[in-house]
């Protein structure tokens, strides 16, 4: 059985889009230096759509799974 953490793990993706994020949390995100053209590293997806670690400029950060998805350009359900 594969998991999907295993498939994503230390894969480098660009931030694709904050429009659809509300306003608290793309101000939090862009006072983290996330910004439309970072580039994000895949460090670890957590069981059940938990939190997603990602690595942005040789710092750590814990994302919603929902955030996550949304930062890459997919439109939440």
């Amino acid at each position: 059985m594969q998991l999907i953490s295993e498939q994503y793990i230390t894969k480098t993706y660009q931030v694709k889009d904050l429009d659809y994020l509300d306003s608290q949390t793309e101000q939090r995100l862009h006072s983290l230096g996330i910004h439309v053209g970072s580039q994000m590293t895949i460090v670890r997806f957590l069981p059940f759509h938990g939190p997603v670690i990602v690595e942005i400029d040789h710092q750590r950060i814990g994302l919603r799974y929902k955030v996550f998805k949304l930062l890459m350009g997919g439109i939440s359900e």
